[in-house]
């Protein structure tokens, strides 16, 4: 987008899922945002400027949205210091929005969307950052101002110059796991204003957080040990707006089920990850989960269960390794998945192995013994890397692949993985 340098959309990765379905790898270990908007009519109604947040944003909704983006350069040494710029925003995941610092942004028309806000973070300079001259934090990094403000009256910020560490991110994750559950405030805004005295100051505005029905902290399904639903660290921005900071480690994937009927063929089962699944859409659609416990030392081996459910923002769904699971109904939905790895040899891993693909009507059903460890920071960044750099190498179209138990010429069971020949995701 020429009109303001480096605001710009980047294509996505997409591997072929089948039946109009696709996935989209988002290799990375950072925290990461996701923003609900509420389903009446929504706007911002007022720019906000990031002086040390990228804003990386993927929209997440129907095809045949269409809202608006309203972006305004204020960076103090940009060649297009002040340009405004005016864009539509259709959602889709194939695609992403990279906001720089310094540039004013503010949209409408997004009810019924979801925007996944995969952030860079840049610093100030190191003799300013740890002093109190250092006017900037990534709790209040925003600056607000009216849509109708004159020329005369635009701001001119300088943006944060160095890019943050993996140390830093995996601090603020951190940070934000261990704070945002106790935020009794909705996400701040800031306006400038002067005093009788002549003087000039911007105050930070904090509402409180009133009474909202929120899903409970944890609501285990049908006694299987580990399997639930479990509520997101959320900050609101008003009665029906806001994020779900996404506060794990490991790289993400986002599956569009795509609109006609999506149901899977098989059971899933992993062995070395444990899901945990958010489901955004039409939150009067109702989709429908079955579950089998394959882990032959659990209280609840083989118990089976069925739920009904409808997408939201505001819980994710927990399935611990070992535990089949198999969707009707997901069509319209998007699926953000952001596992945890909780077992299995930390030198040894084929991340497109890992699930087995089950027949729905197969019984009994298989046995595991799931041998649990934790894997530190240090093996999701290196797992993100080594995404990166396979997804950037591929020249040929990508496909998920299904992996079936058989038995070997011993009788022994092993893996064999299946990928058909991808379509082009257009």
């Amino acid at each position: 987008m020429a009109e303001i340098d480096g605001l710009r959309w980047e294509a996505n990765t997409c591997v072929d899922n089948g039946g109009g379905s696709f996935v989209v790898p988002l290799p990375t270990t950072h925290l990461v945002h996701l923003v609900f908007h509420g389903e009446e009519p929504f706007s911002h109604g007022q720019y906000g400027i990031h002086r040390g947040l990228e804003d990386r944003l993927t929209f997440l909704g129907p095809a045949t949205q269409r809202g608006r983006g309203y972006f305004l350069d204020c960076r103090r040494d940009s060649p297009t210091m002040h340009n405004r710029l005016e864009i539509e925003i259709t959602p889709s995941a194939k695609q992403t929005l990279r906001v720089p610092c310094g540039v004013a942004h503010c949209f409408d028309g997004l009810e019924g969307v979801f925007t996944l806000n995969s952030f860079r973070a840049y610093l100030p300079p190191p003799d300013v950052l740890l002093t109190e001259a250092n006017p900037w934090s990534t709790g209040a990094d925003i600056v607000n101002f009216p849509m109708d403000a004159r020329d005369d009256e635009l701001p001119i910020v300088d943006p944060n110059p160095h890019n943050a560490s993996a140390r830093f991110y995996e601090l603020l994750s951190a940070m934000q796991a261990e704070t945002l559950g106790d935020v009794e405030h909705e996400y701040p805004v800031t306006e400038d204003v002067r005093f009788p005295d002549g003087s000039e100051s911007t105050l930070m505005i904090r509402k409180p957080v009133g009474s909202r029905e929120q899903p409970p902290e944890w609501e285990q399904i049908d006694d299987i040990e580990g399997l639930g639903w479990r509520r997101h660290l959320l900050v609101w921005s008003s009665d029906v707006a806001g994020y779900a900071a996404l506060t794990d480690t490991a790289p993400l994937q986002v599956i569009d089920h795509g609109t006609d009927h999506y149901a899977t063929d098989a059971y899933g089962i992993h062995l070395e990850w444990e899901d945990r699944l958010t489901f955004v859409g039409p939150s009067r659609q109702t989709a429908v989960v079955r579950f089998i416990d394959c882990r032959e030392d659990s209280p609840t081996f083989r118990r089976e269960a069925e739920v009904g459910f409808q997408p939201s923002a505001l819980r994710y769904l927990q399935v611990p390794s070992g535990v089949a699971h198999a969707f009707d109904g997901l069509e319209n939905i998007f699926t953000v998945n952001r596992p945890v790895r909780c077992a299995g040899p930390v030198d040894k891993y084929d991340p497109g192995n890992d699930v087995i693909d089950w027949p729905l009507a197969k019984r009994p059903a298989p046995a595991f013994r799931i041998e649990k460890r934790a894997f530190p920071y240090s093996y999701y960044e290196n797992l993100a890397t080594m995404q990166r750099e396979y997804l950037a190498t591929r020249e040929q179209e990508l496909s998920t692949a299904s992996v079936l138990l058989v038995e070997d010429d011993a009788g022994d069971q092993v893996r064999v993985a299946l990928r058909a020949a991808a379509q082009a995701v257009e």
